[in-house]
């Protein structure tokens, strides 16, 4: 009997651990598919693979290389640890060795990445190749010798965006060679900072052009819906597919764990920490070699200080957590101890979820679901890296998504998975980026083939407002300095974003203006990164929010009256007897208070009011309108109608990750009895961000089967009136009330008729 399988049937024999597993799933290992290169590579290349004991290539990268040898922008879409990076590194190392002065730039979604690829690339190391990281820790000596030196350039979006492209005649020689240009970790380039780094990259093209370069793209990507569509999104360029992953899999078995209902009336299930804990420290004692994937850095340190209490003193030894706030020296140490296998377990945030290699695995546990299924897939593929047997343990929280796929395992493991979307035509981001354009190089006709036909409706604006100048033909920036300093990525508000400044002068983060107004406001208490902040003040005038650490005994709920008017509607159908619809919204949200509540019980501890400014933005939706006859058909008296339209809202809005790639955070929804325009009963679903992010035209496409899987959801929670699985939502503006569970299943339900049963 192998160790994997001990485990589990240990599990079997304990009868308090039988009753948490919902679900074991045995997906069998399978052998590589080799492929030969045709030209081979060169021999100088050849011989630095085989020293790193590469001999033959799998299938996919065969495919890869030759698509990128033939200058066509490609995309790499296969599994954790099947070698995607040997597809950009071989054809760079060839490009390079045959003309020292070409040039790549690799960008990263992360410091660490970068890092690791960096030591990567010493497998080709030669004369001839030269990397440097240049990112906002390289010193500025090295930054200037990266300029002048390197013809590999490791980087990330956010530098580019500041560092690099507003100073572009200072990289001339790199840009006028370069050859390549790498995006890794396609996946996590979605929403509002996918539609900014889509304008960024752009912004490369046209600068590359400038100095006679047109390089080739590679995108390399875990598995997730529509890589070939995003991948382009990203560019505006043709890219083609390569997903034929043919590397060997070892054989896993998945244990979906569900923490033991303590409250059926509330919903409320036991910790998830606990519990995942509980399996760290069974696998961890058993010498089994584990990662455990948490949400946040004090989740992660939690589980790391529980665990050390329940397992033997030589196995505590052996454990570590790790994540986002450790100096970049402990980070590599806990990285080598755990790949040599000094360390036998390790708690960890999403910082170690990317592809940073860190040797075989036995066991992944993943402390609630994260999210997508990319990054479930991505989390669990961390184990298993040697194609060794592995094991795989989600431990569901009770938010809806999670209880969803704990009760229905095929979906997890048979679905596709979910589409990653961007929106580059957002006019609140393309401005700013057209800003940017104008300040690198005048603006001109032709480049609306690099931004597309929606810079025309928005230059005229620019144009109004000062922002660019008109001179012979030709389109200046009119402000002083770079524009981009001004513009968060991860933002999309007019304006700029706050700042999030601690009582002792640290800069947490940003936010934009209405997650500033919503979980920054005075008073509120803020989660960044597993550490609890109390909001002292919020200055609108400054845009800065100022903070203090703080342990406190509640949670606070902003109190938000909302109004939304259509403006147009772009599409429409018919879903059994419900009519959806997808158009462009005005959205007007106004923070009138708050309460706070005890985090053990929800009881009410006090509530506040607020004085802030309503907020009015422009974005795209989609909404469900429910004729009057067919409300009358369902049963719902009219004082049950809000309730029943606001449960349905909110346990749609959880639905809709299983389609796009979002979370709750990222959408905004709102229902009405009679809508003054529509006449009718409706509930909304709104893309949180001016302009929209891309998420409302999938919710649309995928109307019949969002609205089943929210069905589903009503029916099958345990709860009796409603519940965090179910209609309960954390961000709700209207304090959870009143929220009718059964109302909302009976009115899909007979909306949907026949459909509701296929």
């Amino acid at each position: 009997m192998s160790a994997i399988d001990a485990v589990i049937a240990a599990w079997h024999e304990d009868e308090e651990a039988i009753e948490r597993i919902a679900h074991i799933e045995h997906v069998p290992g399978h052998a590589g598919f080799f492929a030969d290169l045709d030209p081979p590579p060169p021999p100088l290349v050849a011989e630095r693979l085989r020293s790193a004991g590469i001999e033959r290539l799998w299938r996919h990268q065969e495919r890869g290389i030759r698509s990128v040898r033939a200058g066509h922008h490609t995309v790499v879409v296969s599994t954790t640890a099947s070698g995607k990076s040997l597809v950009y590194q071989l054809p760079i190392a060839e490009t390079i060795a045959a003309d020292r002065h070409a040039s790549a730039l690799l960008i990263f979604p992360t410091k660490a990445l970068a890092q690791d690829q960096f030591r990567s690339l010493h497998r080709f190391g030669s004369d001839e190749l030269v990397a440097a990281i240049y990112d906002g820790d390289t010193e500025t000596d090295d930054r200037r010798w990266a300029r002048r030196n390197a013809n590999v350039i490791l980087t990330n979006p956010d530098m580019m965006h500041v560092g690099m492209l507003p100073y572009h005649a200072r990289w001339e020689p790199f840009l006028s060679r370069l050859q390549y240009v790498v995006v890794d970790e396609l996946h996590t380039l979605r929403g509002v900072f996918g539609s900014h780094v889509a304008h960024v990259l752009r912004r490369l093209r046209r600068v590359a052009a400038h100095y006679g370069a047109r390089p080739t793209f590679v995108f390399t990507s875990a598995t997730i819906g529509n890589p070939g569509e995003l991948a382009a999104a990203l560019t505006g360029l043709d890219v083609e597919v390569v997903e034929d992953d043919g590397a060997p899999v070892g054989e896993k078995r998945y244990v979906l764990w569900n923490p033991e209902l303590e409250d059926p009336e509330r919903g409320i299930r036991a910790s998830p920490m606990t519990a995942a804990t509980r399996v760290f420290s069974d696998l961890v004692t058993r010498d089994l070699h584990t990662i455990v994937f948490s949400r946040s850095r004090k989740a992660s340190e939690l589980i790391y200080r529980w665990a050390r209490d329940r397992v033997p003193s030589e196995v505590a030894d052996r454990i570590a957590s790790y994540r986002g706030g450790y100096t970049a020296a402990d980070r590599r140490r806990i990285e080598q101890a755990l790949f040599s296998g000094e360390l036998v377990g390790v708690t960890a945030t999403n910082a170690l979820e990317l592809g940073i290699d860190v040797g075989g695995l036995d066991a992944a546990v993943i402390t609630t679901f994260p999210g997508t299924i990319a990054s479930f897939r991505q989390q669990a593929g961390r184990s298993g890296r040697d194609r060794s047997e592995s094991l795989a343990v989600l431990v569901a929280g009770q938010d809806a998504l999670d209880q969803y796929y704990v009760t229905h395992p095929w979906d997890l493991f048979g679905r596709r998975p979910e589409a990653a979307v961007v929106n580059p035509a957002n006019p609140t981001v393309m401005e700013g980026h057209l800003r940017c354009a104008a300040h690198e190089l005048p603006l001109v006709p032709d480049d609306r083939d690099v931004f597309g036909p929606e810079m025309e409706e928005i230059v005229p604006d620019l144009v109004a407002a000062g922002d660019l100048g008109i001179r012979r033909g030709r389109l200046f920036y009119g402000g002083g300095g770079s524009p981009a300093r001004s513009i968060d990525l991860r933002t999309s508000g007019r304006g700029g974003a706050y700042s999030i400044w601690t009582e002792s002068g640290d800069l947490l983060g940003s936010v934009d203006e209405d997650r500033a107004f919503t979980q920054c406001h005075e008073g509120a208490v803020y989660l960044h990164q597993g550490d609890t902040f109390v909001v002292e003040t919020l200055d609108t005038g400054d845009r800065e929010i100022r903070v203090r650490l703080g342990s406190v005994d509640y949670y606070t709920q902003p109190k938000i009256d909302k109004d939304l008017a259509v403006v147009k509607t772009l599409e429409r159908r018919v879903v059994g007897d419900i009519v959806a619809h997808h158009g462009i919204v005005d959205v007007t949200s106004h923070v009138l208070g708050y309460q706070k509540k005890a985090i053990r019980t929800a009881k009410i501890i006090d509530t506040l009011p607020l004085d802030l400014p309503p907020r009015q933005f422009t974005t795209q939706a989609f909404w469900y309108v429910f004729p009057e006859w067919l409300v009358d058909a369902a049963g719902i008296a009219g004082i049950d109608l809000p309730g029943t339209l606001h449960a349905a809202e909110h346990t749609g809005i959880a639905m809709l990750p299983l389609f796009a790639i979002c979370d709750r955070w990222d959408v905004g929804g709102l229902s009405i009895a009679r809508h003054p325009q529509l006449d009718e009963p409706v509930f909304f679903i709104y893309d949180g961000y001016p302009g929209g992010a891309g998420i409302a035209p999938i919710g649309f496409e995928a109307a019949e089967r969002h609205l089943r899987a929210t069905l589903t959801t009503l029916d099958e929670c345990q709860c009796r009136s409603g519940c965090p699985s179910c209609v309960q939502s954390p961000k709700c503006g209207n304090f959870n009330e009143p929220l009718d569970k059964a109302g909302a299943a009976r009115l899909i339900r007979v909306g949907l008729g026949p459909l509701a049963d296929d």
